[in-house]
């Protein structure tokens, strides 16, 4: 069994914590996190659940810009989604409540290399990591308490994003055997939330996150408690409660992040230090693939900022990590980036 890294600790923290508000408004508050119901439509593409990723990579047609982009047939029943920065807005409560990451909270990068970057990677099932050029090859499957619509395809308490990507070079293995090939398909697991509907349930979460902050901060009369709580609670307060109404009026239009704002997206090639291994999943035969939970867009010439530098070193924990590693890897590995 590997060791508990700050990576690990991070993102377990994300995934356990998301969905729980806290207690305290004071010490805990940079650790809420509101419940963000994952949700879309249900696909209706039809594709047998037996099928495996390499047979979903042989489904293309190049008729159109729309087929390059969907080299995978979705399953029928599953829950879809497809990330577009200029249709959706990142945001999160840190943002709203003018919270901001300790350093102690911070992802502290490591070199990135694949024996360094492997010990900073969640649940891999192979004692290695091999670094892959891949295009995203289709929409995401939402995964929630392990279920993908009403499937459960893994264990019940992951929620998280699974992105297909097709992998058009192997970039390095280490004088090692990587068991992909250039055309393969696997779902890469990403850290985000949606807010999108889903089987027209409604955004209950905020509802409920709503109710409970009232009862934590509210009198009898409905009013902020002010004999009770300090100023900086007050904030704390207002900034929920704006974060909410924001969520509320979105129409899904919000993807909730505190990891990294560099999210895979159609159109577009990254570098990924992917598992090195096929074991594929035992309900739909693809591949979901725990990754190195930071992807870098090499083809830029810049390392991605959300905001500022400083602004987005409070809001994100990885913000920082992501440019530091993505200069290295620019210089390392850019040569296979360019159109």
């Amino acid at each position: 069994m590997k060791k508990l890294t700050k990576t690990t600790a991070l993102i377990l923290s994300v995934l356990m914590l998301f969905g729980c508000t806290s207690n305290s408004a004071n010490g805990g508050v940079g650790d809420t996190t509101p419940p963000v119901e994952n949700s879309v439509t249900d696909s209706k593409n039809e594709s047998k659940t037996e099928s495996s990723a390499t047979e979903n990579s042989s489904a293309t047609d190049n008729t159109s810009k729309e087929s390059e982009e969907n080299l995978v047939k979705n399953i029928e029943g599953y829950q879809t989604f497809s990330y577009d920065a200029d249709k959706y807005e990142i945001t999160n409560d840190y943002i709203y409540c003018n919270i901001r990451y300790s350093i102690y909270d911070m992802f502290t990068p490591v070199e990135p290399n694949l024996d360094d970057l492997y010990k900073e990677t969640t649940d891999v099932k192979s004692s290695e990591l091999v670094a892959l050029k891949c295009r995203v090859a289709g929409d995401s499957y939402v995964i929630n308490d392990g279920k993908c619509g009403e499937t459960l395809i893994m264990k019940p308490f992951l929620s998280l994003i699974y992105t297909p990507v097709v992998i058009e070079e192997v970039v390095d293995s280490n004088n090692g055997k990587c068991l992909y090939n250039k055309g393969d398909i696997l779902y890469i697991s990403e850290y985000y939330h949606i807010t999108e509907q889903y089987n027209d349930r409604s955004l209950n979460f905020v509802q409920t996150a709503e109710e409970n902050l009232k009862a934590q901060f509210e009198n009898k009369s409905g009013e902020f408690d002010s004999s009770k709580h300090s100023e900086i609670e007050k904030k704390y307060y207002d900034g929920k409660m704006e974060y909410y109404n924001t969520l509320r009026s979105g129409n899904g239009r919000y993807i909730q992040t505190t990891w990294n704002p560099v999210l895979l997206q159609k159109g577009q090639s990254y570098l990924i230090f992917a598992d090195n291994d096929t074991t594929a999943n035992e309900v739909d035969g693809n591949i979901y693939n725990n990754a190195y939970p930071i992807v870098f867009d090499l083809e830029q010439s810049e390392p991605f900022v959300f905001k500022s530098e400083k602004e987005d070193n409070g809001v994100f924990s990885a913000s920082y990590a992501y440019r530091y590693q993505w200069k290295i890897l620019k210089e390392k590995y850019g040569e296979h980036f360019k159109s």
